[in-house]
C-alpha cells in the first residue's frame, strides 16, 4: 500500500465532514476530536463548525483557544467570528485584533462587520476602507451596506458602489442593487441582481429573494430563490428561508427549516426558533 493511500485511509477530518453531511453530528464531533488529537491540520476548524451544530456551541470557543495556545495562530480569525456569533464580544474583539496583528488580511473585513454589529460605525468605515484598499473582495460590498443601512445614506452608498463595481468584487453588485431598489430604481436593481447571480456573489440568492419578496411582491419567485440559497449552501440559508416562511404563516415548515439550519450551526436560526417557541 502506498503512503498516499495510507494517509487517505486515515483522513479522520474528511470522515468527520462526511458525517456532518449525513446529519450525524455527534459522531462527527467524536471523529473530529480524534482528528485534532492526531494533528490533522484542518481538524480544529471543522470541529468548531461541528460543535456549533450541537447543544454546546460554546465548546467551539474553548477548543479554538486551546488550539491557538498550541501554536495555531491562523485560527484567531475563526475564533473571532464564532465568539461574535455567540455574543462573546470581548473574546471576539481580542481575537480579531490578534488575527490582524499576525497578518491575517481577511480578518480586517470580518472585524469591520463585527464593529458594524456593535454599532461602532465610524471605526467600521475606517477598517472597511483599509481592507478595500488592500484588495479584499468582500470589503467594498460591506462598505456599501454600511453607508446604506447603518448610516442611512443611500446617495453616498450608491457612489461608493458605482466606484467599486466590477467582477473582482461580486458582492458590490448585490449591495448596489439593494441601494437602487431603495431609491426606486427597480429595473437597474434587477439587472444588477442577475449579474450578481452570474458572478456567484455571497448569499446572492437570499438577497435576490428579499428583493422579489419586498419590492416585486412575487412570493413564488422569492421562495424559489430562498431554496436556491439552500441548494448552493449559502451561509444563513435556513434563517433567511425560515423568516420568509414565518412571514407567510407557514409555521411548521419554518420550524423544520430552522431546526435543520441549527443543526448546521446557523445561530440566527436558533434565535428565530426561540422566538417561535415563546409564541
Amino acid at each position: 500500500m502506498s503512503l498516499v493511500s495510507t494517509m487517505s485511509d486515515h483522513d479522520l477530518t474528511r470522515r468527520g465532514v462526511e458525517l456532518r453531511h449525513e446529519d450525524r453530528h455527534e459522531e462527527a464531533v467524536r471523529t473530529l476530536r480524534e482528528a485534532v488529537a492526531a494533528g490533522e491540520p484542518d481538524a480544529p476548524r471543522e470541529l468548531a463548525y461541528a460543535l456549533l451544530g450541537t447543544e454546546r456551541p460554546r465548546e467551539a470557543v474553548k477548543m479554538l483557544k486551546r488550539a491557538i495556545k498550541s501554536g495555531r495562530v491562523d485560527l484567531y480569525g475563526l475564533l473571532g467570528s464564532i465568539a461574535a456569533e455567540l455574543g462573546e464580544v470581548k473574546v471576539a474583539e481580542k481575537a480579531y485584533r490578534n488575527a490582524i496583528e499576525k497578518g491575517d488580511v481577511e480578518a480586517l473585513n470580518d472585524y469591520a462587520v463585527f464593529l458594524q454589529d456593535e454599532e461602532r460605525f465610524d471605526e467600521a468605515r475606517e477598517v472597511l476602507q483599509r481592507s478595500a484598499e488592500l484588495g479584499d473582495t468582500l470589503a467594498p460590498g460591506n462598505l456599501v451596506v454600511l453607508y446604506s443601512e447603518d448610516l442611512d445614506d443611500p446617495a453616498t452608498a450608491a457612489k461608493v458602489g458605482e466606484r467599486y463595481l466590477g467582477p473582482r468584487s461580486p458582492g458590490v453588485y448585490a449591495a448596489l442593487a439593494a441601494v437602487y431598489a431603495r431609491l426606486g430604481r427597480l429595473g437597474e436593481a434587477e439587472g444588477l441582481f442577475r449579474q450578481a447571480i452570474e458572478l456567484d456573489a455571497p448569499r446572492i440568492h437570499q438577497r435576490y429573494a428579499r428583493f422579489l419578496w419586498r419590492y416585486r411582491e412575487d412570493l413564488k419567485a422569492a421562495e424559489e430563490e430562498f431554496w436556491e440559497g439552500f441548494n448552493h449552501d449559502e451561509e444563513g440559508w435556513s434563517s433567511g428561508l425560515g423568516e420568509f416562511l414565518l412571514g407567510q404563516g407557514r409555521v411548521d415548515e419554518a420550524r423544520a427549516v430552522l431546526e435543520r439550519g441549527l443543526a448546521w450551526g446557523d445561530l440566527a436560526a436558533r434565535d428565530l426558533l426561540e422566538d417561535l417557541n415563546q409564541r
